[in-house]
């Protein structure tokens, strides 16, 4: 027995010592990644104070070029599959319905309040009225589906919360950093667009950008991490809060 023990020992602290060389290559990866990305959305944000982007190109910015560079990064740490690149940004098979009962109802919540804080409720009745809320609201479901809900999710939540969870290793700081940076990368629309009220004032459209977005990035970061890394949880609230608060701008413009 005694003998034995040695090699039992010496096989434990091998296995502890594996494990451990496992745990800071992964370490080590997610930050090497993190800092990728935040590089990325430096010089993104920079851009779009001389080339704001339509929405057809935020998928390929948005959505097309960092999966492409996350594709990159797994194989060059020895994770080369599609399924781990996927899961890696929030696509997990087996966990893409966690969450979405909350997310359905938060993001139902949130336009009810945005209707409200609007005063659109007389024009939700009158599109009720007229029958045309019965189309009008799929239709404008399923537009913020295709665009900004699922191509500004896939990257700020899916990419760079992902990321900046794994190398901290806690959730909220990454949901509170995140949803920073989500507001920041509003700054340029807030400046440039003459839509915002902060439209040529800087100081104003960062107030804007931040208080918004970051507010908003701070509840879809939430979800994001309520539903387990669920990137289609976040999608949906995102989704159903643009398109319900969105119902006045289709009445105002008489659609």
């Amino acid at each position: 027995m005694s003998r034995n023990e040695p090699g039992i020992a010496g096989e434990a602290l091998a296995g502890e010592g594996a494990r451990s060389a496992v745990l800071l290559t992964g370490s080590r990866a997610w930050r090497r990644e993190s800092l990728v990305f935040l590089v990325y959305y430096v010089v993104y944000v920079a851009y779009l104070f001389v080339w704001p982007e339509t929405e057809s190109l935020h998928w390929v910015s948005l959505v097309v070029l960092p999966f492409l560079i996350v594709v990159f990064l797994g194989s060059r740490s020895g994770s080369a599959s599609l399924r781990d690149a996927l899961a890696s940004v929030g696509l997990r098979r087996g966990n893409l319905r966690k969450g979405l009962v909350l997310a359905a109802v938060v993001g139902i919540a949130l336009g009810t309040l945005a209707l409200w804080a609007q005063e659109g409720f007389g024009a939700v009745r009158a599109m009720a009225a007229s029958g045309k809320l019965f189309w009008f609201l799929p239709f404008a479901i399923v537009l913020m589906l295709v665009t900004a809900a699922s191509t500004e999710e896939f990257f700020f939540r899916g990419v760079l919360q992902t990321r900046l969870t794994r190398w901290w290793g806690r959730s909220l700081p990454a949901v509170f950093a995140t949803a920073i940076l989500f507001g920041l990368y509003h700054v340029p629309y807030a400046y440039l667009e003459a839509g915002w009220s902060s439209h040529g004032h800087f100081a104003a459209a960062v107030s804007s950008g931040l208080t918004e977005g970051g507010i908003f990035g701070l509840i879809y970061g939430f979800i994001y991490a309520r539903s387990r890394g669920n990137l289609l949880a976040s999608i949906l609230t995102h989704a159903l809060f643009n398109a319900i608060s969105g119902l006045v701008w289709l009445h105002v413009w008489g659609l």
